[in-house]
């Protein structure tokens, strides 16, 4: 045999080899069901970046211990927005032309999410945040859903604590900048109007600030009673009750869910006095009433093996700071389980006919054609001491009987 046909021979051999080595590297690729989880990992929003990715990390492990996706294993391809819509609708494109993924998780924050969810749309790409702003509609993402209430859900409660328990009518109202909570501030103040009461005043803060003493004085000059507090991050409920603290205010404050996610990592910051007199909600599923028996609710489950797993738990603000994103790809693999597709339109529609039958950490969900909010405004309680939580991570209702 000549020299020339064994390597004619040889390079037939290696490009066969490399084929099936190239069809394995295929199948594979086919056998794993790719979910995008893109977040604030750096810049301004990093914390919350920081437990998400945690959550979603854990979460996938969980699913993928359960039986997968469609009886396939599942990836998480992690995206930064950097803190940045511009960067984020960057990341979400590459996250679909170049990942390949089935469908996203996240952002956090409403400013972030809205640019995205036509990119989404325009793939047929199914996505779950935890954005709240009202403007996020399912006309606008037919198929993006939320973990977050809507800002009015949130504040419900607490404005009913505030007139029937607390009996205090002089509400005043402050806020973030971001997108979640300016969309919820008309509604909350047409809500009050309908129960007869209006702020005494309203105030806004920077996302992010340095400081809000100014804000503050000038609810205190309204002679409030309480203050309703609406924003999206933990380092501004610290800031809030830090600044209350040192101007010596001590009203009653009545928060979102912020406040309790965050409750523990602030008060390892700050201190507890600053949290005297504070109240916020919680999800139903994450609270308990004396009585209630210890470790029996899925989230306490949940809170026990995070605390094992995870060093700096409480530095994250703990298990429930984990919560809003560990829940997001269950959520998506429950519709495509249920629907046996992992098209956004597929995913969206058993979703909105099925969001009943999913089980998760914070309680009951509810979706329709009209709504893409999950949780209702009856799976929040309006919780005290938001930092102190029992044994098992569940934090105590203000409104239980007595």
């Amino acid at each position: 045999m000549t020299s020339s046909i064994r390597s004619r021979r040889a390079i037939v051999a290696a490009l066969m080899s490399f084929t099936a080595l190239a069809a394995a590297g295929t199948a594979r690729a086919e056998e794993t069901i790719k979910i995008g989880g893109i977040m604030s990992l750096t810049g301004a929003g990093a914390s919350i970046g920081k437990n998400a990715e945690v959550a979603w990390k854990r979460a996938v492990d969980d699913i993928n211990a359960a039986g997968g996706i469609l009886g396939k294993k599942v990836e998480l391809v992690l995206a930064d927005t950097m803190t940045d819509p511009t960067h984020g609708v960057s990341e979400m494109r590459r996250l679909i032309e170049s990942e390949k993924v089935a469908a996203v998780v996240g952002p956090a924050t409403s400013q972030e999410t809205t640019p995205l969810m036509p990119i989404g749309t325009e793939a047929n790409i199914a996505q779950v945040s935890s954005a709240a702003s009202t403007q996020l509609t399912p006309q606008v993402g037919p198929y993006h859903f939320s973990t977050s209430p809507i800002g009015e859900n949130q504040m419900i409660p607490n404005i009913a604590y505030a007139l029937d328990t607390l009996k205090l009518t002089k509400l005043a109202l402050i806020s973030d900048n971001g997108g979640m909570s300016k969309a919820a501030v008309s509604d909350i103040v047409s809500y009050m109007k309908g129960k007869g009461v209006e702020p005494v005043a309203i105030q806004e803060f920077a996302f992010r600030t340095e400081d809000m003493t100014p804000q503050l004085f000038s609810l205190r000059n309204s002679e409030a009673e309480a203050v309703l507090l609406i924003n999206s991050i933990g380092d501004d409920a610290r800031k809030m009750l830090e600044n209350r603290y040192d101007i010596g205010w001590d009203v009653p404050v009545l928060a979102s869910l912020t406040m309790t996610n965050y409750a523990v990592g602030n008060a390892a910051t700050i201190g507890t006095e600053p949290f005297e007199g504070v109240y916020s909600v919680q999800f139903e599923g994450m609270t308990f009433c004396p009585g209630d028996a210890l470790g029996e609710k899925p989230f306490a489950k949940f809170a026990e093996k995070a605390k094992a797993d995870i060093a700096d738990l409480d530095r994250m603000g703990g298990p429930s700071a984990l919560v809003p994103y560990y829940i997001q790809p269950f959520i998506l693999a429950a519709a495509m389980n249920g629907s046996g597709k992992t098209d956004g339109k597929s995913v969206a529609a058993w979703i909105e006919a099925n969001a009943g039958e999913i089980k998760t950490l914070t309680g009951k969900l509810a979706a329709s054609a009209d709504n893409h909010f999950l949780p209702s405004v009856e799976s929040l309680k309006v919780v005290k001491n938001p930092y102190q939580l029992r044994e098992d991570g569940l934090v105590e209702r203000a409104d239980c009987a007595q």
